[in-house]
């Protein structure tokens, strides 16, 4: 196993890569390190393997910074889809995610928002990107719990606006699941199980390891880890509520610009932010 390279060691990776490669002056490859945290030696191989497919597409002669954003897109969100969309999903996209991104934007101690759009990618119809601005390597409870509120805010931005939910929370939803139990099983992180790793939820890189690996807690035990999970869950959604109830017509705000321009950059959720926090300073 080897461990996942930090910004520096990125740096030093993505420019072996691009040996060979003709580059624009203003390609700028501590910022690209600075903005692929997690990302392996062979992911930045194909980063910049897909800038030049990008650039090659647009018939340019050199690489620029716009080719590896661009691919970075690609890789982070997954390719763009030509799907045709009725107008009441749009809607409904553009409201999950401006649920997602107003609830990383209120609160304090989220990784700030990179990017948000509505344009299909992958096997998503939207996607919120968050950009943490450093590699972390320790995860408190505050900031877990965040990232929760976080990935429920979809789901709870279109209870609030059509009072229904949709199958598009499914991934929200199983990303939280997973985070909670291993908050609960793994870090000790729930009062009531205590200080201890039971091992529950765990991952292994070796196909079949884990289900040959015994359980080493009760079922009486095993019940109670379930039942802190959902309180967990239950707990980070209510607080995405609270969040969006409350900022309605922010979000509302939010969802507008994303229907009319399907993509919007932090400047852009900045702006628009500060736009419905004065006008509702003067009202």
């Amino acid at each position: 196993m080897i461990d996942r390279p930090g910004w520096k060691e990125r740096q030093a990776i993505l420019e072996i890569h691009v040996r060979g490669k003709k580059l624009a002056p203003d390609v700028d490859f501590a910022a690209l390190a600075k903005g692929t945290p997690g990302m392996t030696g062979a992911d930045l191989e194909n980063l910049t393997n897909e800038a030049a497919l990008v650039a090659l597409r647009k018939s340019k002669e050199m690489i620029d910074m716009h080719d590896f954003l661009e691919a970075e897109d690609n890789i982070l969100m997954g390719a763009v889809k030509e799907l045709t969309i009725s107008a009441l999903e749009k809607r409904i996209t553009a409201y999950h995610e401006a649920g997602h991104t107003l609830t990383a934007w209120e609160l304090p101690g989220a990784d700030p928002i990179y990017k948000v759009s509505i344009i299909p990618r992958g096997m998503a119809l939207g996607v919120t990107q968050l950009l943490p601005g450093e590699d972390r390597h320790y995860y408190p409870r505050t900031y877990l719990m965040n990232r929760l509120s976080i990935n429920l805010g979809g789901r709870v931005a279109e209870k609030i606006v059509f009072n229904d939910i949709s199958s598009g929370a499914e991934n929200d939803l199983k990303d939280a699941t997973k985070l909670a139990e291993k908050m609960v099983a793994q870090w000790g992180m729930s009062d009531k199980i205590g200080p201890v790793n039971l091992g529950r939820g765990e991952e292994h890189p070796f196909l079949g390891r884990e289900l040959s690996l015994p359980k080493r807690y009760s079922e009486e035990m095993a019940w109670l880890m379930d039942q802190e999970i959902q309180k967990i869950v239950i707990e980070a959604e209510a607080r995405a509520a609270g969040i969006l109830s409350e900022k309605r017509d922010t979000l509302d705000a939010l969802a507008e610009a994303l229907m009319k321009e399907e993509t919007l950059e932090r400047a852009d959720v900045e702006q628009i932010i500060q736009g419905s926090a004065d006008k509702s300073m003067a009202q």
